[in-house]
């Protein structure tokens, strides 16, 4: 095996990680914005609540 051949396996391995640490970066920053999302549409939703108990009353 040349110097060459063994390059070229170690940079396709490290590509390789490289794509699959994105792939994992990309999905652990989905979830968290999902939940981001989530959270600011409950509390928009229970401010409004709020808001109509207040006038409401």
């Amino acid at each position: 095996m040349s110097s060459k051949e063994l390059e070229k396996i170690i940079d396709a391995k490290i590509r390789k990680a490289i794509r699959k640490h994105e792939m994992i970066v990309a999905f652990i920053s989905g979830i968290i914005g999902l939940i981001f999302i989530v959270g600011l549409f409950h509390a928009i939703l229970l401010n409004h609540t709020q808001i109509q108990a207040l006038y409401l009353k």
